[in-house]
């Protein structure tokens, strides 16, 4: 990792929590650690109410004790600001730095997060907290890297509606929007006659009356309610600010305390209330926190893959794992536990993608608090057993590919573009209740994953001309900057794939006057004659080059200006009509997806595109359940092969490979054991 001294390997380790063990385990923690191959650990995240139990008097003793005994065996330390959980005696101090929702009610204390991002006290306990743990530990040689707070936003903590809050975000606007009279005109507050004379008179999206997502039983299943569309999502926007701001203050006040070591904070993979595009660009590196199999779900493997991608997408850079799940884990109850070789698969899952740093959650399970349910790499009472010994193998296999992981790339040529903005501007209206941009996203991404096809997750910022084929799956916000950009890929030989729900919108949330696809009309030739949005369980087959499918949220009836028709609906009124097209535009092509598909067909609508755009599938023929990645380093490219089923597989290659692991000749076809990794070369 470029940003660690020393980081020319690969760092193994485990999240850590010394203030809840007695001292004299200690010794024994790292002992274990040791022999586990584990050479860093993360502490201190949730321990404000240990390193200053009273205003301005610090005692760092006990952590100084725990880096020390962690020192001797060679272990290093990312240090967290614990600001994630201020203690007591501050909100009792200042009640009002607690969060208020959208119906008025104060979010108490009894868990964590429980600040306001804008409250003017709490950036003052902040900046004190973290000048002392900074100039205490900023020349500490077993610090190598800060992290900020810990998840933002989890537990619905990015949007607060308290008073400070409003006198914030009516700032924000006014340094948006100039006028108030240019505000009126992009929200359109014509409308119902929500006019607003002046910024104090601008209010939070609270509850109000027309709630627009209530259930027949009369239970609010939206608190978006029916708010001016312009409103809703600057109000995200901003919130999503406000978090990016008070990182960038503990940052600030890292830096300026003389602080050298890089500085990051641990994202949460899918979140979807933050913009994790704009909270990365003031980080070194991005961290983030994978959890696979938990009480409240399991994870399609290829949504993994997503997240993964997603991380490195941010900054389009390698990455840590801050917490990596290492064994059964929930609150309440527990998730299933990882079968034999499940932390392995992971862990390699997470390398292929881009990890250089690998941190498992937690050492050791708790026996007190709200996490007492949330197992790790031992159990309670300490005893190593299977899930440490996987550990302390993929550790001694680390350390042999350590030079082969760190600083290598994903070779990919797809690109899907993800928005946080549109993301928002779908969620407040998104156009059939049962649509989701994050499922469409995921749909094209487990389509190109099905078909062995890699991809990045990126912003729309990055560069499109480094790829073959770009997807960007209902953007509906659109700008004339954005549609140049656009324009250029595609005139200059890049492949771009839109659909329904795309260009609809102007950026502030307002429907554009532009001939249905809006903006993306001139360059997708065609016109949306007109649209059904299907409800009440209604299908639509479509038939063509994806053979046969069917739609079940949207169907766009499209009428060919220049684009040639790919598929056809095959019922309703608009039987016979064009569902799926493409357009020459200069030396690209524009396909435009008028529908949504089942799987089967947008497997092979991907298949198409994939050969029409010269992109090759790392496997000819399709296996269920394995995953290949492409790497690259120092020139020299070798293949990361996942079998994420319990079964053995073989996979056929196009070339003989050596499998590094076991240092084994791989002649064309390579078997692999369920939940089994090999590293081909």
């Amino acid at each position: 990792m470029e940003y660690i001294k020393g980081g020319a390997k690969m760092y193994f380790g485990a999240d850590y929590y010394p203030e809840h063990w007695p001292v004299e385990f200690w010794e024994d923690h790292a002992k274990l650690m040791k022999e586990a191959n584990i050479n860093v650990v993360r502490i201190a995240e949730f321990a404000w109410a240990k390193m200053e139990f009273k205003e301005g008097v610090f005692d760092f003793l006990w952590l100084d004790e725990a880096i020390e005994v962690l020192k001797v065996k060679g272990i290093k330390v990312v240090l967290g600001t614990p600001t994630a959980t201020p203690p007591k005696w501050i909100m009792d101090k200042n009640p009002d730095i607690y969060m208020e929702n959208e119906f008025g009610q104060i979010r108490g204390f009894g868990s964590r997060r429980h600040y306001c991002y804008n409250n003017p006290a709490f950036k003052e306990h902040t900046s004190r907290i973290v000048k002392g743990m900074a100039e205490h530990y900023k020349n500490n040689p077993s610090v190598i890297l800060w992290q900020i707070d810990n998840e933002f936003g989890c537990h619905d903590t990015v949007r607060c509606y308290c008073d400070h809050c409003l006198d914030a975000f009516r700032k924000w606007l006014e340094k948006k929007y100039t006028s108030i009279d240019q505000l009126n005109s992009e929200w359109g507050t014509i409308f119902w006659s929500q006019t607003y004379g002046d910024w104090n008179e601008v209010i939070l999206p609270k509850y109000t009356t027309c709630d627009s997502n209530v259930s027949a039983s009369g239970e609010i299943t939206s608190k978006t309610f029916t708010h001016n569309p312009g409103l809703l999502l600057d109000f995200y926007r901003f919130s999503s600010d406000s978090v990016v701001s008070y990182q960038l203050l503990q940052i600030e006040v890292l830096k300026d305390t003389g602080c050298s070591q890089p500085i990051s904070n641990n994202l949460m993979g899918h979140f979807d209330q933050l913009n994790y595009f704009d909270l990365g660009k003031d980080l070194d590196f991005i961290v983030w926190d994978n959890y696979i199999n938990t009480q409240w779900g399991q994870s399609d493997y290829r949504s993994i893959s997503m997240a993964h991608d997603l991380m490195h997408g941010i900054k389009e850079k390698n990455f840590w794992v801050m917490e990596q799940q290492s064994g059964p884990c929930g609150w309440n109850y527990l998730g299933d536990t990882p079968k034999p070789g499940q932390i392995r698969l992971w862990t390699y899952q997470a390398i292929a993608h881009g990890a250089e740093g690998m941190v498992y959650f937690r050492w050791r399970a708790c026996p007190f608090g709200t996490e007492q349910y949330w197992y790790g790499i031992l159990d309670h009472d300490g005893i190593p057993r299977r899930r440490y010994r996987e550990i302390q193998q993929i550790g001694n296999e680390i350390s042999k590919l350590s030079d082969l992981i760190v600083g290598s790339q994903k070779i990919t040529e797809t690109a899907i573009i993800k928005s946080y903005d549109n993301l928002w501007s779908h969620e407040f209206q998104p156009h059939n209740a049962a649509f989701n941009y994050n499922k469409l996203l995921s749909q094209y991404y487990f389509a190109l994953a099905s078909n062995h096809i890699n991809a990045d997750v990126v912003s729309i910022e990055t560069e499109f001309s480094k790829y073959k084929l770009v997807f960007m799956p209902a953007f509906n916000l659109m700008t004339g900057d954005i549609l140049k950009k656009v324009e250029k890929y595609v005139a200059d030989g890049g492949n771009l794939v839109t659909t329904f729900r795309s260009g609809t919108k102007n950026w502030n949330n307002s429907m554009t006057l532009k001939t249905l696809p809006g903006y993306f009309k001139e360059i997708s030739g065609i016109e949306v004659e007109e649209f059904d949005s299907l409800n009440h369980g209604r299908t639509v087959e479509v038939k063509g080059i994806i053979g046969e499918g069917r739609a079940s949220l949207w169907c766009d009836i499209l009428k060919p200006l220049y684009a040639q028709i790919l598929a056809t609906y095959s019922e309703e009124y608009y039987e016979g009509e064009a569902a799926i097209t493409v357009n020459s535009y200069g030396k690209g092509k524009v396909f435009y997806v008028g529908c949504d598909l089942d799987a089967d067909a947008m497997n092979s609508l991907i298949q198409y595109i994939a050969q029409t755009s010269q992109v090759k599938p790392l496997l000819q023929i399709p296996q269920e359940g394995i995953e290949i990645v492409r790497k690259l380093k120092d020139g020299k490219e070798y293949m990361i092969v996942l079998n994420h089923t319990n079964k053995i597989q073989k996979v056929q290659l196009e070339r003989n490979f050596t499998e590094v692991l076991s240092d084994k000749m791989i002649h064309g076809m390579c078997t692999i054991e369920g939940y089994g990794v090999a590293v081909l070369i």
